[in-house]
């Protein structure tokens, strides 16, 4: 199931208001370790439900609790039966196959938004590592179920690394703070300010237009050192970390002056092969699965899924379970190539720069 992280700085509070809207619903699931329901005898918790719950609602339009009792059941017996199916073919990740695919996740992460640490980032986000790592258990149960079942081959893998290299891997990159004045007399004021000693950021946070006050003017994402304007690309390279160029051209907008800090430098990183197998692994799969010819496959999980005996404490919550199975099988989901559905997510270019999305898994129907 495809989640959408929110910005970091909206993420508590909407998790937050989510909660009080959903209020009624999370009545009598309290405990951690209780149960909430059972999928083909495997147990799902009080503690995941309201956990899958809570980051499920803060991406459902208007954050209606009743789409996101749907969208978070249709998750978790999805990732049941994902992971009792690899454990059955013995493709089941180890902790230390999940361990791996995480620390290169956060190298990745750090490369591309120095000085924040993939920690902080989880923090901010409401989400700890042990989510994240059971969010990339089943990612990767479910990659290598379907790698088994289409008989994805090791060779096929290497051979895809090789042919795209450059997509595992990151180039010089550049970290920039900014100052943007929009006219000449707030271009007079900047060089003032900067004359004066003023400290940059304090600069660029009082002369900067709205969007470019955050942090100071800081560009938190790295930027390829060639895909900079490439007047600035020149400057650049000379320019030493804390040090700062300009005024120069802003560019696209006749008349704006910038000056431009380079805040970090980051050298060319690529991903070895060796921890690059599961993100190239995944983008295969993702690729070979919505191929006609292997709807067949597709459809066999996607049944076992609706074939799941799903039994809750609470009586009502299979009333839900059922209206989610009734949607699918009316869209004839799991029957044929066209009504089937994936939700193996798209893999970015040398893997994320953000934690992975919550309630990945195969989705039968997620009604609105």
């Amino acid at each position: 199931m495809k989640r959408t992280t929110p910005a970091p700085a909206r993420r508590a509070v909407l998790a937050f208001t989510a909660a009080l809207a959903g209020a009624s619903l999370l009545t009598g699931c309290s405990g951690k370790n209780d149960v909430f329901a059972r999928v083909n005898n495997q147990v799902i918790t009080k503690d995941e439900y309201i956990q899958a719950l809570e980051r499920q609602m803060v991406q459902v339009p208007g954050g209606q609790p009743t789409n996101a009792e749907r969208l978070v059941l249709d998750q978790l017996v999805g990732n049941r039966v994902l992971l009792a199916e690899a454990s059955k073919n013995n493709v089941l990740p180890s902790d230390e196959d999940v361990n791996k695919l995480f620390e290169t996740q956060k190298r990745i992460f750090e490369q591309q938004v120095p000085g924040k640490s993939y920690d902080e980032i989880l923090k901010e986000q409401g989400t700890t590592v042990e989510e994240i790592k059971n969010d990339l258990k089943v990612q990767m149960a479910e990659t290598n179920l379907y790698a088994k079942l289409l008989k994805l081959e090791e060779s096929e893998v290497r051979k895809a690394y090789d042919a795209g290299k450059d997509r595992y891997s990151l180039p010089q990159r550049v970290q920039i703070r900014l100052i943007v004045a929009q006219s000449p007399a707030d271009a007079k004021k900047v060089e003032k300010m900067l004359a004066d000693k003023k400290k940059f950021d304090e600069v660029a946070t009082e002369m900067n237009p709205p969007q470019l006050k955050a942090n100071g003017g800081l560009i938190q994402q790295t930027t390829p050192i060639a895909n900079l304007p490439i007047p600035w690309q020149s400057k650049i390279q000379p320019t030493a970390e804390g040090k700062y160029f300009g005024p120069v051209d802003f560019p696209g907008q006749p008349g704006t002056k910038s000056w431009v800090m380079v805040e970090k430098k980051m050298p060319a990183f690529s991903i070895p092969y060796e921890d690059a197998i599961p993100i190239v692994r995944r983008e295969l799969v993702q690729f070979k699965i919505m191929e006609p010819a292997n709807a067949k496959v597709r459809n066999q999980i996607i049944k076992q899924k609706m074939d799941a005996t799903f039994e809750a404490t609470d009586k009502s919550y299979e009333t839900v379970w059922a209206a989610v199975k009734s949607a699918a099988e009316k869209a004839g989901i799991g029957k044929s190539s066209e009504g089937s559905t994936s939700t193996v997510p798209p893999v970015a270019p040398g893997g994320a720069v953000a934690p992975p999305a919550a309630g990945t898994g195969t989705s039968v129907a997620a009604p609105q």
